[in-house]
């Protein structure tokens, strides 16, 4: 009984000098899609997050505003109808409210789908080299960073009739901080091996070469190294378009 006593007075010590950060959101998102040649194929994603309510914590402000910009471009190898593998580059713009840092990342990540019943569920491992730069100090630094995805697809259509329809998703994205930058909150690591969580709700629209999907995305992580929390709630909007470069080529030529 001793033991549970200490363990909430330690909670409710944590409640009280805890700085956490609850920030409310919208984060739109673009993918392009499509094939260079053979099983070799291209992913574009430009993906933001924008602060929508400005507020004061412990007296430290928060102001609203774009927070964070990433642009990504990646190649992928299909190995199987199941295996790819895959790698690529994004650049990031990071506002963390006035203090401004940019980001160079190099990615290696490989992916495993499979089916269980209507589900379908895919699995992705990603390594990440950050290089972020404080713009007010000039300092750089460096990160290593393990993500591991788990999400799953739920159709609303016959699938094996027709390739459009509604559907459901849902996926958890933990990050694992192996070492963290030193020059600035980005890519820090404040807390334990696992400093970050994302997890996404969401449902859409599948027309085909276009896949239209809104959901509800909360992603926390520990932002100091005090280990307050800070905590976004995002409206996600995401767009994915695939083109087939063989349409794209008619049309050129006729």
């Amino acid at each position: 009984m001793r033991h549970i006593l200490l363990f909430f007075t330690a909670l409710l010590t944590f409640s009280c000098i805890a700085q956490n950060v609850t920030l409310y959101g919208v984060a739109p998102s673009y993918s392009q899609m499509g094939k260079i040649s053979g099983k070799w194929s291209y992913n574009l994603n430009a993906t933001s997050a924008v602060n929508m309510m400005s507020q004061t914590v412990e007296n430290k402000h928060f102001p609203a505003g774009h927070t964070h910009f990433i642009l990504q471009a990646t190649s992928v190898y299909q190995l199987n109808k199941k295996w790819s593998l895959g790698g690529g580059y994004a650049f990031g713009r990071h506002n963390i409210f006035g203090l401004r840092e940019n980001e160079n990342r190099l990615i290696a990540q490989i992916s495993y789908q499979h089916k269980l019943g209507n589900f379908i569920i895919t699995h992705r491992g990603r390594y990440e080299w950050r290089q972020p730069i404080n713009l007010q100090t000039h300092i750089r630094s460096q990160a290593d960073i393990g993500r591991y995805q788990f999400w799953v697809t739920y159709p609303l259509y016959d699938a094996s009739k027709t390739k459009k329809g509604f559907y459901l998703t849902a996926s958890n994205e933990a990050f694992l901080y192996f070492k963290g930058a030193t020059n600035g909150p980005v890519s820090s690591r404040n807390g334990s091996l696992l400093s970050e969580n994302w997890m996404h709700l969401g449902g859409g629209y599948n027309a085909g070469k276009t896949r239209a999907e809104l959901g509800y995305c909360f992603q926390a992580l520990v932002r100091n190294k005090v280990q307050d929390y800070r905590l976004f709630n995002l409206l996600q909007i995401n767009i994915y378009h695939t083109i087939n470069w063989d349409d794209v080529q008619y049309w050129w030529y006729l």
